[in-house]
């Protein structure tokens, strides 16, 4: 499992975090960028529940995630034969549809493993986080010296390296015992998992946006593609450190107080991120990384995975993905992009900030006002 995620996030790192800049050469706006990048999320309301609901009831997660990485390899290498708006559309639509599922499905796979052998799953994660930051910091030199449409021919080279290895993936996740399965509207019934899903949603609208503009916004100060390729590396080098001892993190404070915790020092980051004068200084506020999706991102995993019934565990992660990178990174980059288009990056971070506050607040409230917190970190200690 160690093996899929270093070869599927190093995939994701040679190209995602250069998409911006690739369509900005295209000569695409602000506006059109941020349209490109919200084709994804969109099209995880048709791929999330369509494949999820596959994945609980083939038994076989492991076969399923490798016959979908294939077309998401190859929808990729498409993406680079655009060249306009309309151009483009279609094409990331195809990939995006294969792509996004993916994430859920490994993390499925991920969990049931942790039950099965007693695994961390954070230190099956970091490995993601390893390869991530390999792939931006050789992509940020080699994109100096070679055109971005080669970020393509990466992506599809090291996903169908992910292929090898997924073949190694079991079945199923913790037992073979095949039940009636509940309905995904049973997901919904669950008050701690919806009201830990809305602040979720919230703090992701601010993520999206950076996602979405953090290399604009490099290039903006002065920064080159190298630049923007160490930016990416820094943050990921941060989560490495942290997701080795996040098991112990959350077990002494807590799961529902970590989430609350980053949702503040996301608030942090972005207003810090609004203000920086130079892109030597958002170098530095990368490493922040540590202390905002470095604790929220695995936690949150987690957190759902207990919340939901085990055998709508996929369910329940393309649910996550689907109100993370799906709703909320839809709103994040729409308005993102037009806040681009009138004012520029500086007010962009500076709403992030506003916004990601809100949301620890609101995980603030959550953890108070009701009894998931204490039962989350029950459930998320034993999984660790």
């Amino acid at each position: 499992m160690s093996a899929v995620y270093f070869f599927f996030f190093g995939a994701q790192g040679a190209m995602t975090p250069f998409l911006s800049l690739f369509y900005k050469s295209a000569g695409l706006s602000a506006t059109e960028i941020a349209l490109l990048l919200s084709v994804p999320p969109v099209m995880l309301f048709l791929s999330q529940p369509l494949f999820g609901q596959l994945a609980d009831r083939s038994g076989n997660r492991g076969r399923l995630f490798g016959q979908i990485l294939v077309a998401a390899a190859l929808a990729g290498a498409l993406v680079s034969l655009g060249s306009s708006f309309w151009t483009f559309l279609p094409l990331v639509a195809l990939w995006s549809f294969f792509s996004g599922p993916l994430g859920a499905i490994a993390d499925s796979i991920a969990l049931g493993e942790v039950q099965r052998t007693g695994a961390s799953y954070p230190q099956l994660r970091l490995w993601g986080s390893v390869a991530w930051v390999i792939t931006t910091t050789l992509g940020g030199w080699l994109y100096n010296r070679i055109d971005l449409r080669w970020s393509f021919a990466f992506y599809t080279t090291i996903s169908l390296v992910t292929l090898i290895f997924s073949r190694r993936l079991p079945a199923e996740g913790v037992s073979r015992e095949r039940g009636p399965l509940p309905p995904f509207s049973t997901l919904f019934r669950i008050p701690e998992l919806t009201g830990f899903l809305l602040c979720s949603g919230l703090l992701q609208v601010t993520v999206a946006a950076n996602s979405a503009f953090l290399s604009i916004h490099i290039g903006s100060l002065g920064g080159s593609n190298s630049v923007v390729g160490l930016a990416w590396a820094i943050a990921a080098s941060m989560e490495v450190p942290v997701w080795l001892y996040l098991d112990r993190i959350t077990e002494r404070f807590g799961a529902m107080e970590v989430v609350t915790v980053s949702a503040f020092m996301y608030g942090l980051r972005w207003l810090l991120m609004g203000v920086a004068p130079a892109a030597g200084l958002v170098l530095a506020l990368q490493l922040m990384q540590a202390v905002t999706f470095a604790l929220f991102a695995p936690t949150a995993v987690q957190i759902v995975g207990r919340l939901v019934p085990q055998e709508l565990r996929t369910s329940g992660q393309a649910l996550l993905v689907l109100v993370n990178s799906g709703v909320a990174t839809v709103i994040g980059n729409l308005v993102s992009g037009r806040l681009v288009d009138l004012s520029g990056t500086v007010l962009l971070y500076r709403v992030a900030a506003v916004i990601a506050l809100a949301a620890g607040l609101g995980f603030l409230l959550l953890t108070r006002r009701t009894r998931g917190g204490a039962a989350v970190r029950r459930e998320v200690t034993r999984v660790g």
